[in-house]
């Protein structure tokens, strides 16, 4: 457990350092196309998969269904870096909460998942959002934070 929480603490950390770099009006920055989503929308997205991974964890099951649950936060309703990061420090207090006193093992769809394993999943959904953050600082041409920039050899 104590890799994992330092790997866990790693990805967050990096999530912090790229929304720290961002302005308010950076954050509203939108790729052009119909389907894509504003910056901020994507750190909407890390802490509300968070919740769902901590819900999951709690109840030792992972439903996707709980994607749906009306009491997550609203995916447009946060758009300052104020907000966003009340959110994400709120979201990671529930989860860390959620490791200490989950059970050992997850239900998936698929087969179970120990409680580590479950982690590394959220830990790749973080990733999979830096990824997409990448693209979205060089579609507007922001500059990635220099520790980010380094740590993905950018």
């Amino acid at each position: 457990m104590d890799e994992f929480l330092r790997d866990w603490r790693f990805a967050r950390s990096e999530t912090l350092e790229l929304l720290h770099s961002l302005d308010d009006e950076q954050l509203a920055f939108k790729p052009k196309g119909s389907t894509w989503q504003s910056l901020a929308y994507q750190f909407v997205c890390i802490a509300r998969t968070q919740l769902v991974f901590a819900k999951a964890l709690a109840a030792g099951n992972m439903d996707y269904m709980l994607f749906r649950d009306p009491s997550l936060p609203d995916k447009q309703s946060f758009q300052t870096k104020p907000e966003l990061l009340k959110l994400l420090d709120s979201s990671n207090i529930i989860w860390l909460n959620a490791l200490k006193n989950g059970p050992s093992n997850v239900q998936w769809p698929e087969r179970e998942a120990s409680k580590v394993g479950h982690g590394y999943r959220l830990i790749a959904h973080e990733r999979l959002h830096h990824g997409q953050l990448i693209s979205y600082f060089t579609l507007a041409g922001f500059a990635l934070p220099p520790q980010f920039k380094q740590n993905w050899a950018l």
